[in-house]
């Protein structure tokens, strides 16, 4: 659902003159991989062979998209796909040099493979029940997926001290992907407005830490203000030298958390003061078919086992979230 930047095409004619380059030896290996980490592209451990990793904001892909990440596996002979726990899917063992032609083909339905490494802002976590039940305070996901489309679109969205991870949650009562990661938001209401709860520096790396705590609630016309903010104060603070020390929370070490949040907070008055950050959600169509084949009645045990453990009512009535259970994530 969110749009890929308009300089994705020029990004991909870059990368593949850049492999170019490389095995014509006219760049190093550092050089290299500074330019192919953040377009989703890593090495693997079998020499000239690589992975492609490819953003989907929320952990959302329509059935074209993902039939198309299929075909495309097929086509470079990718050895398998896998669902990582940043709600991407990963292309395994490709070709370097398939790897432009695979980025453009994923482009034709809308997908894009920048940001999906290096010192980006990485793909954003929704709560997989977003939208779908009754515990949520409101539906984050057009959120994330508006944080996305300015986020991307920007530049300086890829020169960061390190990765960005921002997450958002569905509930105060189920808020653990927005106290692990980066930023993380938290759906919350106040007098009637919608907003969030905001906090800064989590992370489950070495050494790790729920977030602090930044806005006990924020407008949500300003969630592009705090993720910009979060990102110019991130670029600004944030230690290049050292990537060991180099996330965010490493500044709340550094100054404690008063002096962090204050010194955030200039960065978040400056932008409340641009006006060209005014949220701007997108229109997303959400269309419920009902499925052309009838229903299967099955009474066995077997299926009443398999509905208790991966079926799940929605809010939605007369249908159901479908947990489908994948070894390591490969499939």
């Amino acid at each position: 659902m969110y749009k890929i930047p308009s300089t994705l095409g020029d990004d991909i004619r870059y990368i593949g003159n850049v492999i170019s380059d490389f095995k014509a030896n006219n760049i190093p290996a550092g050089q290299f991989k500074a330019v192919r980490v953040p377009m989703g592209l890593y090495e693997q451990r079998e020499n000239g062979t690589y992975m492609l990793r490819i953003r989907c904001s929320g952990g959302f892909i329509r059935p074209e998209q993902l039939a198309k990440v299929c075909e495309v596996g097929d086509q470079f002979k990718a050895s398998h796909i896998h669902i990582t726990s940043r709600q991407e899917i990963q292309l395994h063992f490709l070709p370097l040099d398939d790897a432009p032609a695979a980025m453009q083909a994923l482009s034709t339905v809308e997908l894009g493979t920048k940001g999906g490494g290096g010192n980006t802002i990485r793909n954003m976590l929704v709560d997989v029940e977003a939208g779908i039940t009754e515990e949520e305070v409101f539906d984050p996901y057009p959120y994330a997926v508006a944080l996305t489309n300015r986020l991307i679109a920007e530049n300086d969205s890829f020169t960061m001290p390190r990765k960005l991870k921002i997450a958002f949650a569905i509930s105060e009562a189920k808020a653990g992907y927005a106290l692990i990661n980066d930023l993380g938001f938290i759906p919350k209401i106040e007098g009637g407005k919608k907003g969030f709860k905001v906090y800064l520096g989590g992370s489950v790396a070495s050494n790790p830490h729920t977030g602090w705590l930044l806005f006990d609630f924020i407008e949500e016309k300003n969630i592009v203000r705090v993720a910009e903010a979060a990102k110019r104060f991130f670029s600004a603070n944030g230690n290049r030298k050292n990537k060991h020390k180099a996330r965010i929370r490493h500044i709340f070490y550094k100054l404690g958390e008063d002096e962090t949040v204050k010194l955030f907070k200039q960065y978040y008055e400056e932008a409340l003061a641009d006006a060209s950050l005014d949220l701007q959600l997108p229109n997303l169509d959400f269309t419920y078919t009902t499925p052309s084949q009838p229903a299967i009645k099955d009474k066995s045990f077997a299926f009443k086992l398999w509905k208790a453990r991966y079926a799940n009512e929605q809010k939605q009535d007369g249908l159901f979230a479908v947990i489908v259970p994948f070894s390591h994530g490969n499939a």
